[in-house]
């Protein structure tokens, strides 16, 4: 709860700092990610740089073993004096301004700038680039305690009991699925921000200004559509090269790039469905779009949390991310990963269809 409270605090600082609230969760989230990785490192490495971070720092209390109070009561603290500072910039600060000035804009809008497609990934830069940066810190954080890993998993027999039981593969390849499966997952949050900005955009009633020109609305969705696909694609990517570069650094056998390669972007024919059950949600039940997001959550627990919890196998086959194969240990079948990429353009062409035919929603 103590770590709640400091995110908080920090939260509440970037938000005098920030003139927007995208840029107070643009600060935030980097902030969480720096942490993150700061802890990782330390970890495995300088034990200081672990104690920095606060999600470092609240471990060391030992709960249920010493039960060391000076690391909760520290990180309150600071908690309290950063809280303290941003409730003195408040009192300073202009309303609806920030102490970070905003750069003034271009006189002239460049030509990517006079499309839909310019417009959408201007308007979502500052995400996209975030996303980047965090997908890389986040495959980097899990490749960084892959050296340890074996040791790890060997005392974990809770652990070892989800991992497929297969002959000539070490614990490290067993576990290498779930991690690409936690990886992907992730990494399809900031790809339906991308697919649903439709539907943000008119909720904020910003899409007749648009719809009023001469610009069609297979057009408007198409530029959501093309940046999800290409921001999917470059967030596993960067996934799995931070976990590789990582890995390579702290394993004395490292795993072969093409491998690591091979289990992250096996699942972007998932991602595709998932980009297409969104968009059919806009075209048909603009209201319903929070369902794509429950539907991301069900995948997560029936996919990560099914092997522990000895769910049912067809339910995780009710989600896209059930029928991508377990690789290294299970063989990819192309024809099954076609399937489903052909299933997600099915589900694509039925969300431009319904766009095309409904009214406009505030």
């Amino acid at each position: 709860m103590v770590s709640g409270f400091f995110f908080a605090a920090i939260t509440a600082l970037f938000a005098q700092l920030a003139e927007s609230s995208r840029g107070t969760m643009g600060l935030s989230f980097a902030s969480l990610g720096f942490f993150y990785l700061l802890r990782a490192i330390g970890d495995v490495g300088n034990e200081t740089l672990s104690l920095i971070s606060p999600l470092g720092l609240v471990i060391r209390a030992e709960v249920y073993v010493n039960n060391y109070w000076w690391p909760v009561l520290l990180t309150f603290g600071l908690a309290l004096i950063i809280t303290a500072i941003a409730y003195y910039l408040h009192s300073l600060r202009d309303l609806e301004a920030g102490f970070i000035p905003s750069r003034p804009g271009r006189i002239r809008a460049s030509k990517f700038l006079q499309g839909p497609l310019g417009l959408t990934t201007r308007l979502q830069r500052t995400a996209i680039l975030g996303w980047f940066g965090g997908m890389f810190i986040l495959g980097a954080s899990y490749g960084s305690v892959l050296g340890d890993l074996e040791t790890y998993l060997e005392a974990m027999e809770l652990i070892q009991a989800a991992l497929p039981d297969v002959e000539g593969f070490s614990l490290t390849e067993q576990f290498l699925p779930m991690l690409m499966a936690v990886i992907s997952m992730v990494a399809t949050i900031p790809v339906l921000l991308m697919a649903l900005k439709v539907r943000t955009e008119e909720t904020k009633n910003r899409m007749e200004h648009l719809l009023a020109r001469a610009v069609s609305r297979s057009r408007i969705m198409g530029s959501s559509l093309i940046l999800s696909l290409i921001v999917g694609f470059l967030v596993l990517f960067l996934g799995a090269i931070g976990l590789w570069s990582a890995g390579a650094a702290t394993m004395d056998d490292p795993l072969a790039f093409g491998k690591i390669m091979n289990a992250t972007l096996v699942y972007f024919p998932a991602i595709i469905v998932m980009i297409g059950f969104s968009l059919l949600l806009v075209g048909f039940f603009p209201r319903a779009t929070v369902g794509a997001w429950w539907y991301l959550a069900y995948s997560f627990f029936v996919v990560y949390m099914g092997s522990l919890l000895q769910i049912p196998d067809f339910l995780a086959k009710l989600t896209p991310f059930g029928y991508i194969p377990q690789y290294p240990v299970e063989e990819i079948k192309i024809i099954n990963l076609i399937l489903l990429a052909i299933v997600g353009v099915i589900l694509m062409v039925g969300g431009f269809w319904g766009y095309n035919r409904r009214d406009i929603l505030g």
